[in-house]
């Protein structure tokens, strides 16, 4: 069952190992029973392996320690397919070669393992994550928003779970209200339920409070005092005064289109951060022309 995986270049593998998932593990991947506890000792040797592997590689670009971590990194792979060969039912060991794969960029072989994985342990919220992911970046949504709820479910606490469905719905939203599986309304609600649940979840967490906080711009009926007291809480937590005046502009942009089109020029006239000129320049048209001066 040996597979051999040849990278075509130093860059190439530069970009696979510096794009890693954005849905990190979240979870320790627990091994099998006591009869398994050689295949859980050479899973844990490989897993340190590779880590180490992808470490190096970040740390060195001379082309003879390129060509050095390639060459480990096949052998994990090696090591890998012969864990699985002589362990074909060791759901671990599947879903730490799915993930590595999916590392490296080997999509297609990576679902396989993890499809391999689910079937041989259902429980893992990981896995169910994955293979949502892949089946949104495939276009197959439904099945994408079956898989991220599956991991919900199974981990009802974990903030990455609610915040991939809420970016689903978001992505397709149109698709899901053309097959009558949402009404507008209702996937309105349901996208900012979820970012706000991650948000809830993680609060110290700034992508997840800013992206919910966004989506008062994305749905039809917002409430904008929720979204004013949310930008507010944002302004309050931004790490310099870049992101400070960032958060100020959405916050003017929501004053705004609630009408409050004095207050919004006042937090603009404050606002000096030359990379927001552009973004800062068309609010200000905007409002200048629904309330001329």
């Amino acid at each position: 069952m040996q597979r051999i995986f040849r990278l075509s270049s130093a860059l190439a593998l530069l970009t696979a190992l510096l794009s890693t998932t954005a849905f990190p593990q979240d979870e320790e991947i627990e091994t099998g029973p006591s009869n398994e506890s050689m295949a859980a000792y050479i899973l844990k040797q490989l897993n340190e392996r590779e880590q180490n592997a992808y470490e190096r590689f970040q740390k060195s670009m001379a082309d003879e320690d390129v060509h050095s971590i390639k060459t480990e990194l096949q052998s994990i792979v090696d090591g890998y397919e012969r864990l699985i060969s002589a362990s074909p039912d060791y759901a671990a060991a599947f879903i730490s070669y799915g993930m590595m794969l999916h590392r490296i960029g080997e999509r297609e072989l990576s679902y396989a393992m993890l499809a391999r994985a689910d079937e041989l342990d259902p429980n893992h919220a990981i896995v169910k994550n994955q293979l949502g992911n892949y089946q949104a970046e495939e276009g197959k949504y439904p099945e994408a928003l079956a898989f991220y709820q599956m991991a919900i479910d199974l981990k009802p606490d974990e903030p990455l779970y609610h915040y991939q469905v809420g970016n689903l719905l978001f992505a397709y939203r149109k698709l899901f209200i053309d097959d009558k599986l949402f009404l507008p309304n209702g996937i309105d609600l349901e996208i900012q339920s979820r970012f706000r649940e991650a948000a809830i979840l993680a609060p110290a967490h700034l992508p997840y409070r800013l992206r919910y906080a966004q989506s008062f711009f994305d749905v039809s009926q917002p409430n904008w005092e929720a979204a004013l007291e949310e930008w507010q809480q944002l302004v309050a937590l931004a790490g310099d005064e870049g992101e400070k005046q960032m958060m100020q502009l959405y916050m003017a942009r929501a004053r705004f289109l609630m009408g409050h089109h004095t207050a919004a020029r006042k937090i603009i006239k404050g606002i000096h951060d030359p990379s927001l000129d552009h973004s800062k320049d068309l609010l200000l048209k905007e409002i200048n022309a629904k309330h001329p001066r």
